[in-house]
């Protein structure tokens, strides 16, 4: 269960943020826009631009594997600049995550989570994934889509799904 939901599950969302890159660069030209601009695009003033829901999410991902296996997450510096050095971070992101497998997870029941604006404060195991580990990665992974399609981008539901959907027929 913690494999699938620390590791599985943001693999996936991952890889659908560097489908969304990879579907917008080609409308760049047409848009008369630089990665830069898109980099800086945001939803309302007072929330965080695209590259920032990037570095989010994927500190986020990092974050949830490592405090679950009690190991240290990687750190980054969180200064890309260009769509493709967001990619690469995802990218980078998904090959830690390509790391961990099910026996790193045998303590996750009873790993802390401690934040320092929530002093004073844990959230443990399930706890922790399931009320905020998992709905704050998401938030900031929609919100990444969310920005793009607001920006007029060619970009849909299918996309944001980035291929990651596990289908079986009906006979199997």
């Amino acid at each position: 269960m913690f494999y699938e939901s620390t590791v599985t599950l943001p693999m996936k969302r991952l890889k659908g943020l560097i489908v969304l890159i990879e579907k917008i660069e080609p409308q760049l030209t047409e848009k008369n826009m630089s990665d830069a601009d898109v980099l800086a695009l945001r939803l309302a003033p007072d929330m965080y631009p695209f590259a920032k829901q990037i570095q989010i999410a994927t500190d986020n991902a990092k974050g949830m594997v490592s405090r679950m296996t009690r190991t240290e997450a990687p750190k980054y510096e969180d200064n890309e600049s260009t769509l493709g050095e967001l990619k690469a971070r995802l990218e980078k992101t998904i090959a830690y995550l390509e790391t961990f497998t099910p026996e790193h997870f045998a303590e996750a029941d009873t790993a802390e989570a401690r934040f320092p604006y929530f002093p004073g404060m844990k959230m443990v195991g399930k706890g922790y994934v399931f009320t905020y580990g998992i709905p704050n990665f998401m938030f900031h992974v929609v919100t990444a889509y969310s920005i793009l399609r607001n920006a007029g981008f060619n970009i849909g539901k299918a996309d944001f799904m980035g291929g990651q959907i596990e289908f079986h027929p009906d006979n199997a």
